[in-house]
Protein backbone atom coordinates (compact mmCIF):
# COMPACT_ATOMS: atom_id res chain seq x y z
CA UNK A 1 0.00 0.00 0.00
CA UNK A 2 2.80 2.42 0.90
CA UNK A 3 4.59 1.64 -2.36
CA UNK A 4 1.45 2.40 -4.36
CA UNK A 5 0.99 5.70 -2.53
CA UNK A 6 4.62 6.71 -3.09
CA UNK A 7 4.40 5.90 -6.80
CA UNK A 8 1.25 8.02 -7.09
CA UNK A 9 2.85 10.96 -5.30
CA UNK A 10 6.05 10.97 -7.35
CA UNK A 11 4.62 10.12 -10.76
CA UNK A 12 1.03 11.28 -10.99
CA UNK A 13 1.24 15.07 -11.11
CA UNK A 14 4.40 15.28 -13.29
CA UNK A 15 2.83 12.67 -15.56
CA UNK A 16 -0.29 14.73 -16.23
CA UNK A 17 1.45 16.95 -18.76
CA UNK A 18 3.13 13.98 -20.46
CA UNK A 19 -0.12 12.06 -20.65
CA UNK A 20 -1.96 15.10 -21.93
CA UNK A 21 0.55 15.67 -24.74
CA UNK A 22 0.29 12.01 -25.74
CA UNK A 23 -3.45 12.36 -26.19
CA UNK A 24 -3.32 15.70 -28.02
CA UNK A 25 -4.13 15.55 -31.72
CA UNK A 26 -1.29 15.62 -34.23
CA UNK A 27 -2.72 18.58 -36.13
CA UNK A 28 -3.56 22.06 -34.83
CA UNK A 29 -6.33 22.14 -32.22
CA UNK A 30 -8.21 24.96 -30.60
CA UNK A 31 -7.23 25.22 -26.93
CA UNK A 32 -8.97 27.32 -24.34
CA UNK A 33 -7.75 28.43 -20.91
CA UNK A 34 -10.13 29.87 -18.33
CA UNK A 35 -9.05 31.15 -14.91
CA UNK A 36 -11.69 32.35 -12.47
CA UNK A 37 -10.53 33.85 -9.14
CA UNK A 38 -13.12 34.34 -6.41
CA UNK A 39 -13.54 35.64 -2.86
CA UNK A 40 -16.13 34.45 -0.37
CA UNK A 41 -17.25 35.77 3.03
CA UNK A 42 -19.55 33.80 5.32
CA UNK A 43 -20.94 34.92 8.67
CA UNK A 44 -22.49 32.08 10.71
CA UNK A 45 -24.14 31.59 14.08
CA UNK A 46 -23.85 28.09 15.58
CA UNK A 47 -26.05 27.21 18.57
CA UNK A 48 -23.85 24.30 19.71
CA UNK A 49 -20.28 24.59 18.43
CA UNK A 50 -18.89 21.47 20.15
CA UNK A 51 -22.01 19.33 19.56
CA UNK A 52 -22.26 18.85 23.32
CA UNK A 53 -25.13 17.16 25.13
CA UNK A 54 -25.83 20.28 27.20
CA UNK A 55 -24.21 23.31 28.83
CA UNK A 56 -23.09 21.22 31.82
CA UNK A 57 -21.09 18.97 29.51
CA UNK A 58 -19.37 22.01 28.01
CA UNK A 59 -18.53 23.27 31.49
CA UNK A 60 -16.99 19.93 32.47
CA UNK A 61 -14.90 19.86 29.28
CA UNK A 62 -13.78 23.49 29.11
CA UNK A 63 -14.82 25.24 32.30
CA UNK A 64 -17.21 27.26 30.12
CA UNK A 65 -20.94 26.55 29.89
CA UNK A 66 -21.33 28.56 26.69
CA UNK A 67 -22.69 26.52 23.79
CA UNK A 68 -23.16 29.05 20.97
CA UNK A 69 -20.77 31.19 18.99
CA UNK A 70 -20.52 33.16 15.76
CA UNK A 71 -17.69 32.89 13.27
CA UNK A 72 -16.48 34.57 10.11
CA UNK A 73 -15.07 32.46 7.28
CA UNK A 74 -12.99 34.26 4.62
CA UNK A 75 -12.04 32.44 1.42
CA UNK A 76 -9.76 33.33 -1.47
CA UNK A 77 -9.71 30.83 -4.31
CA UNK A 78 -9.29 30.15 -7.99
CA UNK A 79 -10.85 27.73 -10.47
CA UNK A 80 -8.98 26.96 -13.67
CA UNK A 81 -9.93 24.98 -16.77
CA UNK A 82 -7.82 24.12 -19.82
CA UNK A 83 -9.60 22.54 -22.78
CA UNK A 84 -8.07 21.12 -25.91
CA UNK A 85 -9.53 18.59 -28.30
CA UNK A 86 -11.41 16.07 -26.12
CA UNK A 87 -9.19 16.60 -23.07
CA UNK A 88 -9.92 18.75 -20.03
CA UNK A 89 -7.58 19.78 -17.21
CA UNK A 90 -9.15 21.47 -14.18
CA UNK A 91 -7.71 22.86 -10.95
CA UNK A 92 -9.07 24.43 -7.77
CA UNK A 93 -6.93 26.23 -5.20
CA UNK A 94 -8.48 27.68 -2.08
CA UNK A 95 -7.32 29.25 1.20
CA UNK A 96 -9.68 29.78 4.16
CA UNK A 97 -9.54 31.67 7.44
CA UNK A 98 -11.93 31.07 10.38
CA UNK A 99 -12.30 33.57 13.24
CA UNK A 100 -14.60 32.93 16.23
CA UNK A 101 -16.03 35.59 18.53
CA UNK A 102 -16.07 33.62 21.81
CA UNK A 103 -14.09 30.41 21.35
CA UNK A 104 -11.01 32.13 19.94
CA UNK A 105 -8.95 28.95 20.47
CA UNK A 106 -10.80 27.62 17.42
CA UNK A 107 -9.37 30.28 15.09
CA UNK A 108 -7.53 28.48 12.30
CA UNK A 109 -6.57 28.30 8.63
CA UNK A 110 -7.60 25.75 6.01
CA UNK A 111 -6.73 25.07 2.38
CA UNK A 112 -7.81 22.98 -0.59
CA UNK A 113 -5.92 21.92 -3.70
CA UNK A 114 -7.47 19.78 -6.43
CA UNK A 115 -6.13 18.92 -9.91
CA UNK A 116 -8.03 16.65 -12.32
CA UNK A 117 -7.35 15.47 -15.87
CA UNK A 118 -10.43 14.20 -17.73
CA UNK A 119 -9.15 12.39 -20.81
CA UNK A 120 -10.50 10.58 -23.86
CA UNK A 121 -8.67 8.52 -26.48
CA UNK A 122 -10.87 7.94 -29.53
CA UNK A 123 -14.30 6.59 -28.63
CA UNK A 124 -12.90 3.48 -26.98
CA UNK A 125 -11.06 4.77 -23.90
CA UNK A 126 -11.67 7.46 -21.32
CA UNK A 127 -10.83 8.14 -17.70
CA UNK A 128 -10.01 10.59 -14.96
CA UNK A 129 -6.82 11.24 -13.00
CA UNK A 130 -7.19 13.37 -9.88
CA UNK A 131 -5.05 14.52 -6.98
CA UNK A 132 -6.68 16.30 -4.04
CA UNK A 133 -5.45 17.51 -0.67
CA UNK A 134 -7.41 19.43 1.94
CA UNK A 135 -6.62 20.73 5.41
CA UNK A 136 -9.70 21.33 7.56
CA UNK A 137 -11.01 21.31 11.12
CA UNK A 138 -12.24 17.91 12.28
CA UNK A 139 -16.02 18.06 12.93
CA UNK A 140 -16.86 17.77 16.62
CA UNK A 141 -19.90 15.61 15.84
CA UNK A 142 -17.56 12.68 15.11
CA UNK A 143 -16.39 12.64 18.71
CA UNK A 144 -12.70 12.67 17.77
CA UNK A 145 -11.88 15.45 20.23
CA UNK A 146 -13.28 18.23 22.38
CA UNK A 147 -10.48 20.53 21.20
CA UNK A 148 -9.45 22.02 17.88
CA UNK A 149 -7.85 19.33 15.72
CA UNK A 150 -6.80 19.76 12.11
CA UNK A 151 -7.24 16.94 9.61
CA UNK A 152 -5.16 16.59 6.46
CA UNK A 153 -7.00 14.57 3.83
CA UNK A 154 -5.11 13.44 0.70
CA UNK A 155 -6.48 11.31 -2.13
CA UNK A 156 -4.97 10.34 -5.47
CA UNK A 157 -7.12 8.38 -7.90
CA UNK A 158 -7.22 7.19 -11.49
CA UNK A 159 -9.86 5.53 -13.65
CA UNK A 160 -9.56 3.75 -16.99
CA UNK A 161 -12.74 2.88 -18.86
CA UNK A 162 -13.20 0.99 -22.11
CA UNK A 163 -16.22 0.94 -24.42
CA UNK A 164 -16.56 -2.50 -26.04
CA UNK A 165 -18.75 -2.31 -29.12
CA UNK A 166 -21.81 -0.13 -28.42
CA UNK A 167 -23.40 -2.31 -25.76
CA UNK A 168 -20.67 -3.01 -23.22
CA UNK A 169 -18.50 -0.81 -21.03
CA UNK A 170 -15.77 -1.84 -18.58
CA UNK A 171 -14.80 0.59 -15.81
CA UNK A 172 -11.69 0.24 -13.64
CA UNK A 173 -10.18 2.44 -10.96
CA UNK A 174 -7.54 2.66 -8.23
CA UNK A 175 -6.96 5.16 -5.45
CA UNK A 176 -4.72 5.91 -2.49
CA UNK A 177 -6.23 7.75 0.49
CA UNK A 178 -4.32 9.13 3.47
CA UNK A 179 -6.23 10.83 6.31
CA UNK A 180 -4.26 12.37 9.18
CA UNK A 181 -6.95 12.75 11.84
CA UNK A 182 -5.52 13.50 15.32
CA UNK A 183 -7.37 12.05 18.28
CA UNK A 184 -7.30 13.75 21.65
CA UNK A 185 -4.94 11.16 23.18
CA UNK A 186 -3.18 10.17 19.95
CA UNK A 187 -2.13 13.29 18.01
CA UNK A 188 -0.43 11.31 15.22
CA UNK A 189 -3.38 9.03 14.47
CA UNK A 190 -3.76 8.29 10.77
CA UNK A 191 -5.84 6.15 8.43
CA UNK A 192 -4.30 4.92 5.17
CA UNK A 193 -6.10 2.93 2.54
CA UNK A 194 -5.88 1.87 -1.09
CA UNK A 195 -8.84 0.83 -3.17
CA UNK A 196 -9.63 -0.86 -6.47
CA UNK A 197 -12.82 -0.83 -8.55
CA UNK A 198 -14.08 -2.98 -11.42
CA UNK A 199 -17.47 -2.74 -13.13
CA UNK A 200 -18.96 -4.33 -16.25
CA UNK A 201 -22.00 -2.56 -17.69
CA UNK A 202 -24.45 -3.40 -20.46
CA UNK A 203 -26.12 -0.57 -22.42
CA UNK A 204 -28.05 -2.54 -25.04
CA UNK A 205 -31.42 -1.15 -23.87
CA UNK A 206 -32.05 2.50 -24.71
CA UNK A 207 -31.64 4.83 -21.70
CA UNK A 208 -30.70 1.89 -19.44
CA UNK A 209 -27.36 0.61 -18.20
CA UNK A 210 -26.97 -2.27 -15.77
CA UNK A 211 -24.21 -4.54 -14.58
CA UNK A 212 -22.04 -5.67 -11.72
CA UNK A 213 -19.31 -3.91 -9.74
CA UNK A 214 -16.61 -5.11 -7.35
CA UNK A 215 -14.75 -2.87 -4.91
CA UNK A 216 -11.92 -3.71 -2.53
CA UNK A 217 -10.34 -1.55 0.18
CA UNK A 218 -7.16 -2.39 2.09
CA UNK A 219 -6.60 -0.05 5.02
CA UNK A 220 -4.67 0.43 8.21
CA UNK A 221 -5.01 2.59 11.33
CA UNK A 222 -1.64 3.89 12.52
CA UNK A 223 -0.11 5.54 15.61
CA UNK A 224 -2.60 4.24 18.16
CA UNK A 225 -1.99 1.09 20.26
CA UNK A 226 -3.47 -2.25 19.20
CA UNK A 227 -5.09 -0.84 16.06
CA UNK A 228 -4.24 -2.81 12.94
CA UNK A 229 -5.28 -3.24 9.34
CA UNK A 230 -8.60 -4.07 7.69
CA UNK A 231 -9.93 -5.34 4.37
CA UNK A 232 -13.33 -4.54 2.91
CA UNK A 233 -14.96 -6.06 -0.17
CA UNK A 234 -18.23 -5.00 -1.82
CA UNK A 235 -20.10 -6.70 -4.67
CA UNK A 236 -23.07 -4.85 -6.24
CA UNK A 237 -25.68 -5.18 -8.92
CA UNK A 238 -26.08 -1.72 -10.44
CA UNK A 239 -28.65 0.02 -12.62
CA UNK A 240 -29.10 3.51 -14.09
CA UNK A 241 -32.19 4.52 -16.04
CA UNK A 242 -32.99 7.84 -17.67
CA UNK A 243 -36.66 7.76 -18.50
CA UNK A 244 -36.60 11.19 -20.12
CA UNK A 245 -34.92 14.55 -19.83
CA UNK A 246 -37.11 15.05 -16.76
CA UNK A 247 -36.69 11.78 -14.83
CA UNK A 248 -33.77 9.58 -13.89
CA UNK A 249 -32.99 6.94 -11.30
CA UNK A 250 -29.99 4.89 -10.26
CA UNK A 251 -29.66 2.01 -7.85
CA UNK A 252 -27.18 -0.52 -6.49
CA UNK A 253 -27.69 -3.45 -4.13
CA UNK A 254 -25.13 -5.93 -2.90
CA UNK A 255 -23.15 -7.18 0.04
CA UNK A 256 -20.18 -5.72 1.94
CA UNK A 257 -17.81 -7.70 4.15
CA UNK A 258 -15.20 -6.07 6.36
CA UNK A 259 -12.54 -7.99 8.30
CA UNK A 260 -10.17 -6.40 10.79
CA UNK A 261 -7.20 -7.59 12.79
CA UNK A 262 -8.15 -10.56 14.99
CA UNK A 263 -11.76 -10.20 13.72
CA UNK A 264 -12.40 -7.81 16.60
CA UNK A 265 -14.34 -5.30 14.50
CA UNK A 266 -15.41 -7.49 11.57
CA UNK A 267 -18.79 -6.66 10.08
CA UNK A 268 -20.91 -7.41 7.05
CA UNK A 269 -24.34 -6.95 5.58
CA UNK A 270 -26.50 -5.85 2.69
CA UNK A 271 -25.46 -2.45 1.32
CA UNK A 272 -26.52 -0.27 -1.57
CA UNK A 273 -28.14 2.96 -2.66
CA UNK A 274 -31.14 4.32 -4.55
CA UNK A 275 -31.45 7.73 -6.14
CA UNK A 276 -34.37 9.34 -7.94
CA UNK A 277 -34.70 12.79 -9.52
CA UNK A 278 -37.72 14.33 -11.22
CA UNK A 279 -38.42 17.69 -12.82
CA UNK A 280 -41.95 18.27 -11.51
CA UNK A 281 -42.60 21.58 -13.29
CA UNK A 282 -40.58 24.10 -15.23
CA UNK A 283 -39.39 25.60 -11.96
CA UNK A 284 -39.57 22.74 -9.44
CA UNK A 285 -37.57 19.52 -9.10
CA UNK A 286 -37.27 16.80 -6.48
CA UNK A 287 -34.50 14.39 -5.50
CA UNK A 288 -34.76 11.32 -3.26
CA UNK A 289 -31.80 9.31 -1.96
CA UNK A 290 -31.48 6.16 0.19
CA UNK A 291 -28.16 4.60 1.23
CA UNK A 292 -26.81 1.79 3.36
CA UNK A 293 -23.03 1.63 3.71
CA UNK A 294 -20.31 0.18 5.90
CA UNK A 295 -17.74 2.80 6.95
CA UNK A 296 -14.80 3.31 9.31
CA UNK A 297 -15.39 4.96 12.67
CA UNK A 298 -12.07 6.68 13.28
CA UNK A 299 -12.60 7.72 16.90
CA UNK A 300 -12.71 4.07 18.01
CA UNK A 301 -10.74 2.32 15.26
CA UNK A 302 -13.85 0.32 14.44
CA UNK A 303 -16.72 0.15 11.96
CA UNK A 304 -20.18 1.62 11.55
CA UNK A 305 -23.15 0.69 9.42
CA UNK A 306 -25.02 3.78 8.23
CA UNK A 307 -28.58 3.51 6.90
CA UNK A 308 -30.39 6.64 5.86
CA UNK A 309 -32.26 8.69 3.35
CA UNK A 310 -32.89 12.24 2.24
CA UNK A 311 -35.34 14.22 0.16
CA UNK A 312 -34.79 17.61 -1.41
CA UNK A 313 -37.06 20.06 -3.20
CA UNK A 314 -35.64 22.78 -5.48
CA UNK A 315 -37.68 25.79 -6.59
CA UNK A 316 -36.09 27.93 -9.30
CA UNK A 317 -38.32 30.94 -8.73
CA UNK A 318 -36.53 33.15 -11.29
CA UNK A 319 -33.28 32.99 -13.20
CA UNK A 320 -31.72 34.86 -10.25
CA UNK A 321 -33.44 33.19 -7.28
CA UNK A 322 -33.65 29.54 -6.23
CA UNK A 323 -34.75 27.92 -2.98
CA UNK A 324 -33.75 24.44 -1.78
CA UNK A 325 -35.48 22.64 1.11
CA UNK A 326 -34.17 19.25 2.24
CA UNK A 327 -34.51 16.77 5.07
CA UNK A 328 -32.77 13.56 6.01
CA UNK A 329 -32.41 10.81 8.57
CA UNK A 330 -29.46 8.54 9.42
CA UNK A 331 -29.39 5.42 11.60
CA UNK A 332 -25.86 4.41 12.63
CA UNK A 333 -24.81 1.19 14.31
CA UNK A 334 -21.25 1.00 15.69
CA UNK A 335 -19.33 -2.26 15.78
CA UNK A 336 -16.20 -2.88 17.82
CA UNK A 337 -13.63 -0.60 19.38
CA UNK A 338 -9.88 -0.85 19.76
CA UNK A 339 -8.54 2.60 20.61
CA UNK A 340 -8.13 3.00 24.39
CA UNK A 341 -10.64 5.40 25.91
CA UNK A 342 -13.15 5.09 23.06
CA UNK A 343 -16.78 4.26 23.79
CA UNK A 344 -18.45 2.84 20.68
CA UNK A 345 -19.08 -0.89 20.91
CA UNK A 346 -22.85 -1.47 20.73
CA UNK A 347 -23.60 2.24 20.28
CA UNK A 348 -26.62 3.18 18.13
CA UNK A 349 -27.32 6.71 16.89
CA UNK A 350 -30.31 8.29 15.13
CA UNK A 351 -29.68 11.62 13.41
CA UNK A 352 -32.40 13.69 11.68
CA UNK A 353 -31.39 16.75 9.63
CA UNK A 354 -33.13 19.59 7.84
CA UNK A 355 -31.98 22.58 5.82
CA UNK A 356 -33.19 25.64 3.94
CA UNK A 357 -30.99 27.40 1.36
CA UNK A 358 -31.87 30.57 -0.53
CA UNK A 359 -29.55 31.60 -3.36
CA UNK A 360 -29.82 34.99 -5.06
CA UNK A 361 -27.66 36.02 -8.00
CA UNK A 362 -27.47 39.77 -7.34
CA UNK A 363 -25.20 40.46 -10.30
CA UNK A 364 -23.51 38.25 -12.85
CA UNK A 365 -20.42 38.04 -10.64
CA UNK A 366 -22.03 38.52 -7.22
CA UNK A 367 -24.07 35.86 -5.40
CA UNK A 368 -25.82 35.97 -2.01
CA UNK A 369 -26.74 32.85 -0.05
CA UNK A 370 -28.74 32.57 3.17
CA UNK A 371 -29.15 29.25 4.93
CA UNK A 372 -30.59 27.55 7.99
CA UNK A 373 -29.53 24.05 9.06
CA UNK A 374 -30.93 21.92 11.86
CA UNK A 375 -29.46 18.64 13.08
CA UNK A 376 -29.71 16.47 16.17
CA UNK A 377 -28.55 13.09 17.41
CA UNK A 378 -30.08 10.69 19.89
CA UNK A 379 -27.85 7.85 21.06
CA UNK A 380 -28.10 4.96 23.47
CA UNK A 381 -24.93 6.46 25.02
CA UNK A 382 -26.13 9.76 26.45
CA UNK A 383 -22.90 11.74 26.05
CA UNK A 384 -23.34 11.59 22.25
CA UNK A 385 -26.76 13.26 22.29
CA UNK A 386 -26.91 16.81 20.91
CA UNK A 387 -29.05 19.26 18.97
CA UNK A 388 -27.74 22.12 16.90
CA UNK A 389 -28.91 24.93 14.63
CA UNK A 390 -26.70 26.94 12.30
CA UNK A 391 -27.75 30.02 10.37
CA UNK A 392 -25.62 32.11 8.09
CA UNK A 393 -25.20 34.52 5.21
CA UNK A 394 -22.62 34.00 2.50
CA UNK A 395 -21.49 36.42 -0.22
CA UNK A 396 -19.35 35.28 -3.16
CA UNK A 397 -17.73 37.43 -5.84
CA UNK A 398 -16.24 35.74 -8.92
CA UNK A 399 -14.02 37.31 -11.56
CA UNK A 400 -15.94 35.73 -14.45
Amino acid sequence: MNKLRDVCKTCLLPGLATLASAFAPAGPALAQLTVNPYVDERFEHDSNVFRAENAQTNFLNFGDATLADTDLRSVVGMDGTYLWSQQKLTATLEGRRFDYDHFTDLDHNEYLGDVAFDWKMTRLFDGLIEARQEQLMAPFALGNSTQLTIDVDRKISATLNMNIHTDWRVETGVYSHDLKSPLQSFPDFEERETGTHLAVLNRAVTNLSYGISLDHIAGVFENAPDVGDYNQTTADLTMKYTASALTSLNAAVGYTKRTQTDNVNSAGGVTGQFGYSRQLTGKTSITVQFTRALNSYLAAGGSEIDTGGSIGLNWQATYRLDVVVSGGYMHSQFIGQIIPGSDANGRVDNSPTGSLNVNYQILRRLRLKAYLNRQSRSSNIDIYNFSDTTAGIEVRYTWL
